[in-house]
């Protein structure tokens, strides 16, 4: 790449920002037609604001900040999908963008209909879409599928159709807003491999929240917080800043979320604490809020939405509780000793009845679980009778989790470990938010039984 194409400006964005006008009644957007800019029926909202920065040819661009940032609202502005408030956009050559999943594909088309569409908005002719029309299908691929309308695909075959579309129309500008998180592995290493091939000739604006991807990637990035532009420079040095900042707004959040101790009020405790909230208390400013845990309690309108079997028994109850008073939690704290109680009903005689769960996170990834058939179980129910209730505790030392949403799911079944029937299996009984500020990270941690101070000799 020659010095004159590096120092080309494909992108100047000067002093941007967008303004959004909230009205509390619908009755006022009427009023403010009427009265124009004579009054003010509205509040304003800035989703961005004085943002300025400059992107040349064979640059990578990363944009990394929390939701509702305002990351969007700029590449919108950028690809111009979006008017701005104040300020300008300038852009040289064909901007190509992969924004909102499956954005700009009419769900009515066959894939091979949208190919042609999106492509022609991108630029190209008919005669240049049938020339490249292979390289894009085989990119792609999903096969006879492409015959079929974009409505009928999962999430996975829109984003491979959409990038191979944008990846064959030679863009100056490409554009990308996390929709790689939804292709699976093989198809998004094709991607990174064409993202890094494609800044040798054009440049790049990738927005993610995965930290080492924008650093493998960008030359620099931009930090946004609250519509403002926090910190730009080195990709390096800004996604350092983006995670010291975000684990400060955790240790922030997870001192406010002590106040939801309030609602936990409970009995004396048998170590002489004058109530249960007291001893909760002091258990978590102990812990430092190593690893902070809310627990959505379980609900009866799961049964019907998330819960399937044969119905010869079901789950009544599910609940984490503190080992040591066995009172039902709503909070938590990594490392410590809970029991998780499952309590069902039969509705028939059962013969060999089974109860277990597995502790999930938000991809679905089992982290740990058990049930009564374990070898370690010192006695098992042979049976229960109908409209009998039965129960089962496990108790165990919860895992440090990394911040996030897991869910414990509950089961119900009668047999063996290899042959069994699903009596009632309840997904999302129980769902734990995490909040962690540990060093340590990982799917999950566990709690050390002892860990020296620093010695020296």
């Amino acid at each position: 790449m020659t010095q004159q194409m590096h120092d080309e400006v494909v992108i100047r964005v000067d002093n941007l920002g967008k303004c959004y006008r909230i009205y509390d009644n619908p009755k006022d957007r009427l009023k403010q037609a009427l009265w124009r800019d004579r009054r003010s029926y509205y509040r304003e909202f800035w989703a961005l604001r004085d943002v300025s920065f400059e992107l040349r040819r064979g640059e990578a661009l990363g944009i990394i900040g929390r939701n509702g940032s305002g990351k969007s609202t700029l590449l919108q502005m950028i690809c111009g999908t979006l008017t701005p408030t104040e300020g300008s956009v300038k852009t040289r050559g064909r901007i190509a963008a992969l924004l909102e999943l499956g954005s700009g594909f009419n769900p009515e088309f066959t894939g091979m209909e949208n190919v042609f569409l999106n492509a022609s908005l991108l630029g190209l002719t008919e005669a240049q879409i049938n020339e490249r029309l292979d390289d894009i299908l085989a990119f792609a691929d999903i096969g006879e599928f492409v015959h079929q309308p974009v409505k009928t695909y999962s999430s996975g075959m829109v984003l491979r159709l959409a990038f191979s579309v944008i990846a064959q129309v030679d863009p100056d500008l490409l554009v990308v807003d996390e929709a790689l998180s939804v292709g699976d592995a093989f198809f998004t290493q094709k991607c990174m491999r064409f993202i890094h091939r494609f800044r040798e000739r054009g440049c790049l604006l990738f927005v993610s929240h995965d930290t080492s991807g924008v650093t493998s990637i960008c030359d620099r990035a931009i930090l946004i917080a609250q519509g403002k532009v926090q910190r730009i420079g080195s990709a390096k040095i800004v996604t350092q800043e983006y995670i010291k900042d975000l684990y400060a707004s955790i240790d922030a959040n997870t001192i406010t979320r002590t106040e939801t101790l309030q609602k936990e009020t409970r009995p004396n405790t048998a170590d002489g604490k004058e109530n249960w909230l007291d001893y909760r208390k002091e258990r978590i400013n102990h812990s430092n809020l190593a690893n902070f845990l809310e627990i959505t309690q379980f609900e009866d309108a799961l049964l019907l939405s998330e819960s399937f079997g044969s119905g010869h028994a079901t789950i009544k109850s599910v609940s984490l509780r503190e080992a040591s008073t066995n009172h039902s939690l709503l909070v938590a704290l990594g490392g410590e000793n809970v029991i998780l109680k499952i309590e069902g009903k039969a509705h028939r005689d059962l013969q060999s009845p089974i109860i277990g769960f597995l502790l999930k996170n938000d991809k679905g990834l089992v982290l740990l679980g058990d049930n009564t058939l374990n070898s370690f179980t010192s006695a098992k129910i042979k049976s229960v009778n109908a409209n009998q209730h039965y129960w089962a505790e496990f108790e165990f030392t919860l895992p440090f989790l990394p911040p996030g949403s897991y869910s414990i799911t509950a089961s119900l079944a009668e047999g063996s470990l290899i042959v069994h029937s699903q009596l009632h299996w309840l997904n999302d009984a129980l769902i734990l938010q995490s909040d962690c500020n540990c060093i340590a990270a990982g799917l999950a941690g566990v709690a050390m039984h002892r860990i020296s101070p620093i010695q020296t000799q």
